[in-house]
Formats: structure tokens, sequence, C-alpha cells
């Protein structure tokens, strides 16, 4: 091998490791930017969004408090439905390892179940 083909071989090299850190780093970088954008919520004294559930792009469940009230909500680009209200005490008195519950079963354990306590 000569020199210029060295050259041209370790150029090729480093542009390979150069294109490898650039997409890490953008893989990082939208990991980063995606984990604060999902902890933005717009807070109110009044009003608290319990928990989401994506149902499809731009549609999606919320159970939102509501000064004493717990509502099911319908959202989408369209409209915004209030599903049904839901028992307050159920969402209030969690147990801790009903806190770690993910949102679909805990909603489908209140429906079975409306009258169960907490």
């Amino acid at each position: 091998m000569t020199i210029d083909n060295l050259a041209a071989v370790g150029s090729v090299i480093g542009m390979f490791v150069v294109m490898i850190l650039i997409f890490v780093a953008a893989f990082y970088a939208t990991k980063l930017m995606g984990r604060n954008y999902a902890g933005q919520t717009s807070s109110s004294r009044e009003m608290r969004v319990i928990d989401r559930l994506m149902l499809g792009r731009d549609r999606y469940l919320l159970i939102v408090e509501v000064g004493e009230k717990v509502l099911l909500l319908g959202v989408s680009p369209q409209q915004i439905d209030n599903l049904t209200e839901l028992d307050s005490e159920a969402f209030n008195n969690l147990s801790p390892e009903q806190e770690n519950t993910d949102f679909l079963s805990l909603l489908k354990n209140r429906f079975k179940n409306p009258n169960q306590p907490g």
C-alpha cells in the first residue's frame, strides 16, 4: 500500500467514526429532549393530570382531577370528550403497589369493580 492509499483508508475510517458519533449524540439528545418534554405539564391549583394513555397518533385518554372530581377525558386534535366521571377516592388512596400499575390495568380494574374501595 502506498501512503496515498493509507491516507484514503484513514480518511474513510475517520468519516465513519464521525458519523457514528453524530448518530450516538443525536440518539441521546432526542432521549433527553423527550424526557424533558414528557415532564412538562401545565400546573394549576385546581387541576392536575393524574395519568395519560396514548391510543394512537394525537389521540389519548386522560384522567384529570378537577377540584373534587376525577374525569376520564378522550382527547383528539379535533375535540376533547368527557367520557365519564370516576370515583375520586379510587385515585387519592392508591396503595404503593397500585401506584406502579399501568394506566390501562387501573382503568379496567375500576370499571370491573366500581364499588370496590380504593
